[in-house]
């Protein structure tokens, strides 16, 4: 193989030489790769051919950038191109020779297979406000919209796929607030370092959820998942449990976020606040399908499925803290069987109203309460700690 990197003569286009010999080259045929420009103006046209063999790449250093170029040509045989959005950021035309096989684009934005990928979104796709997507694409490339401009995506496709990397740094996915959609699947939720408790109410016609959509959340954020009563999700327990393992986010105790999910009425009451369980057997997976993809009622079952204590007393008291009824037994007996593990982990993972109630029901014994009446007034729940303080003076605890 011969690898020869050196300026064309009379061109302006560093190149790499490649010879090969295949079952489908015929010996000593050669093709082109193009590694960089020397000088340029406004328009660059990438050459069909060099010495009679064709130019399949244009793939210059990862590093390279080149300004002021705003009508790019590329040839029929390329098969290879830059998906970096930032290599050409004055473009405003793009070219692509019809007989190009892998290639096409509508001017603004750089297809493949016919269509139905989109590589980049190049010229007017980061410049313009808006950018519509066509019914005809299926996927969105690894960094189709990474770094563009533009504010607004409209998604003519509601099936399309994406990838984790697609909008990376993009003024669209910073602009979405904290649930960002790509058609109908919820494809990230964005938190920002200030944001310790997020509930996002999941949009009737949601049918997929990205199995990155949690990578967002702060190590600390608490995110509670409001799913409309009426609407039925089938696979909507495995896409989150999914998307939990691979954020790695649900080791409870450490620095990690918890994640909840209940059923909310038209009306806007929210139902019981229930986390989402990652060590059921196969018995809990099946009622947890059941209860968040189509809102039948079997928590207190779930619990029982649980088998992590650490998962076990997040659910014990949320539940409890949920349900302004008399507690069930087993959750009752559970936070009382882990009287301080249950007190410091209510600070972390309840409202202070939940907190107040859990001391109104006498859930947390006397030491276990004074135990985290110092958190409770570093993080200003005063009126918990004041709870606290006259639960003790009273004898009630």
């Amino acid at each position: 193989m011969l690898n020869e990197e050196y300026s064309y003569r009379g061109t302006n286009f560093i190149i790499e030489c490649k010879e090969h010999i295949n079952r489908v080259a015929s010996p000593g045929s050669r093709n082109y790769i193009i590694r960089g420009l020397l000088s340029y103006g406004e328009e660059v046209e990438v050459p069909k051919f060099i010495d009679g063999d064709p130019v399949t790449s244009f793939m210059p250093s990862q590093k390279i950038v080149y300004p002021k170029i705003k009508r790019l040509c590329l040839p029929g045989y390329l098969g290879k191109f830059p998906e970096r959005n930032d290599i050409f950021p004055d473009l405003e035309i793009l070219k692509v020779d019809p007989e190009n096989q892998i290639f096409c684009t509508d001017g603004k934005m750089l297809y493949r297979d016919g269509g139905k990928e989109l590589c980049l979104s190049l010229c007017a796709g980061n410049r313009d406000d808006t950018v519509t997507v066509p019914q005809k694409v299926m996927r969105i490339g690894p960094n189709a919209f990474a770094g563009s401009n533009c504010e607004k995506i409209v998604f003519e496709n509601p099936r399309i796929e994406a990838e984790d990397t697609s909008f990376d740094g993009s003024v669209w996915l910073r602009s979405c607030g904290p649930a960002v959609y790509v058609g109908n699947m919820l494809y990230r939720i964005s938190t920002n370092n200030t944001d310790r408790r997020l509930t996002i109410i999941i949009k009737e016609g949601t049918e997929r959820i990205h199995k990155s959509v949690f990578t967002g959340i702060g190590p600390l954020t608490r995110l509670k998942l409001n799913i409309p009563e009426n609407m039925e999700f089938p696979g909507f327990a495995d896409a989150v449990v999914e998307a939990l393992m691979n954020a790695t986010i649900r080791d409870g105790y450490k620095s990690s976020g918890l994640v909840t999910a209940s059923r909310m009425s038209g009306a806007g009451y929210e139902g019981k606040e229930i986390p989402i369980p990652l060590s059921l057997d196969a018995n809990g997976m099946k009622l947890l399908r059941r209860t968040l993809d189509f809102g039948e009622d079997f928590y207190d079952e779930i619990f029982d499925s649980i088998g992590s204590g650490k998962e076990k007393l997040d659910y014990a008291l949320l539940a409890t803290a949920g349900d302004y009824d008399a507690p069930k037994d087993s959750y009752r007996k559970y936070i009382e069987y882990n009287q301080d593990r249950a007190a410091f982990r209510a600070t972390e993972i309840l409202s202070e109203e939940s907190i107040s109630s859990l001391i109104r029901r006498n859930l947390l014994g006397r030491e276990a309460l004074l135990g985290i009446l110092p958190k409770l007034q570093e993080s200003g729940m005063v009126n918990a700690a004041a709870g606290i303080l006259v639960a003790v003076s009273r004898g009630h605890v």
